[in-house]
C-alpha cells in the first residue's frame, strides 16, 4: 500500500506570498483612476496666434509691430494648475513694422541685430492663479544673449479639455513688458523711449 505524504507550506513561503499581495495591492492603488487627467502637451505658434509689441512714451510716437514667425509648448497640469509651463521661441528676423526702413533698421546690429543672434525665447519659471480665468506667469526671456526676468499677466479666454487633436483646447492672451536698454538695444532710447510692450493672443491644441 502505498503511503501518501502530506505537504505543508512553509512560514517563510507565506510570508513571502503575502508580502508579494500586498505590494501589488500597493501598486495597483497607486495606479490613476479612470477619473484622473495626465498633464497635456499643447502646441501654440504664429499659424494660429499673434505677438505684437509697441514702443513709445508719447501720442506722438508709438511704433508698433510683430513677429511673423514663432512657436512654443504648453504642459498644462489639470491637477495643479501651478505645475504648468510654457516655452516659446521667436525667429527676430521675422519682425515687421510698417516702415520698411524701420523694419530694417530693427534688424541692424543696434537693436536686435538678427545675423548674431537669429531667435529670442521665453521660459516660464512659476505660475500663480488670480481667478478663475487668469495667471501670473513669472519667466525669463533671452535676447541677443542676455537673460532677464519677464512677468506675463495671461487671461484664458476659452478652454476645451477634451477637444479633439488639432482642435482648440484652449486660447490665451497675455501681455507682458521689458526695457530694452537691459539687452544692450539702448539706441535713441532718450527719443523714443525705453519700455517695449508685448501683447499675445494664441490658440493651444494638441
Amino acid at each position: 500500500m502505498l503511503a501518501v505524504r502530506k505537504t505543508t507550506k512553509s512560514p517563510v513561503s507565506s510570508v513571502a506570498s503575502r508580502r508579494f499581495f500586498l505590494l501589488g495591492a500597493a501598486a495597483v492603488c497607486l495606479l490613476p483612476g479612470k477619473g484622473a487627467r495626465a498633464a497635456e502637451s499643447l502646441r501654440i505658434g504664429a499659424g494660429r496666434g499673434t505677438i505684437d509689441f509697441a514702443i513709445g512714451n508719447s501720442s506722438l510716437f508709438r511704433t508698433t509691430g510683430s513677429f511673423k514667425q514663432w512657436q512654443g509648448m504648453l504642459q498644462v497640469d489639470d491637477a495643479d494648475e501651478t505645475r504648468s509651463s510654457v516655452m516659446v521661441k521667436v525667429n527676430t528676423a521675422s519682425i515687421d513694422v510698417l516702415d520698411a526702413q524701420q523694419t530694417a533698421m530693427l534688424k541692424d546690429v543696434d537693436f536686435f541685430d538678427v545675423a548674431k543672434f537669429p531667435e529670442m525665447t521665453y521660459a516660464s519659471k512659476r505660475i500663480g492663479r488670480l481667478s478663475e480665468s487668469a495667471y501670473k506667469v513669472d519667466g525669463e526671456v533671452t535676447l541677443r544673449g542676455i537673460t532677464r526676468p519677464m512677468a506675463l499677466d495671461v487671461s484664458v479666454t476659452e478652454r476645451k479639455p477634451d477637444a479633439p487633436a488639432g482642435a482648440v483646447y484652449a486660447r490665451f492672451k497675455a501681455a507682458g513688458k521689458l526695457k530694452r536698454s537691459e539687452f544692450g538695444m539702448v539706441k535713441y532710447v532718450d527719443m523714443v523711449g525705453d519700455t517695449v510692450d508685448f501683447s499675445i493672443r494664441t490658440d493651444a491644441w494638441r
